[in-house]
């Protein structure tokens, strides 16, 4: 190939890497102007470890929840006497 030729190519991956490579710039600016998430290699890797990121920070917040030993038995007295308590505890007697 002629120097100073470069191949024409419809490879999606491969234009990225161009953009990236020489027009990141320019990229950007119409990214951003256009409200449009960037989708150039190196952005993309860091929109990935910035979500890793969050995931390991989430697990290290959750822990196991206890079960409550003590159930109670449903009944229809039962069910009665919590829906009327939560009707007076949401101010919707009439």
């Amino acid at each position: 190939m002629p120097s100073g030729k470069k191949p024409i190519v419809n490879e999606a991956m491969t234009l990225r890497c161009h953009l990236e490579a020489y027009h990141s710039g320019k990229y950007q600016k119409w990214a951003q102007e256009n409200n449009f998430k960037s989708k150039l290699p190196g952005n993309v890797k860091k929109r990935k470890a910035d979500a890793e990121h969050a995931v390991r920070t989430l697990d290290q917040d959750l822990r196991e929840k206890k079960l409550n030993k003590h159930v109670i038995k449903y009944t229809d007295k039962v069910f009665r006497k919590a829906a009327i308590e939560w009707l007076v505890a949401t101010d919707q007697v009439q």
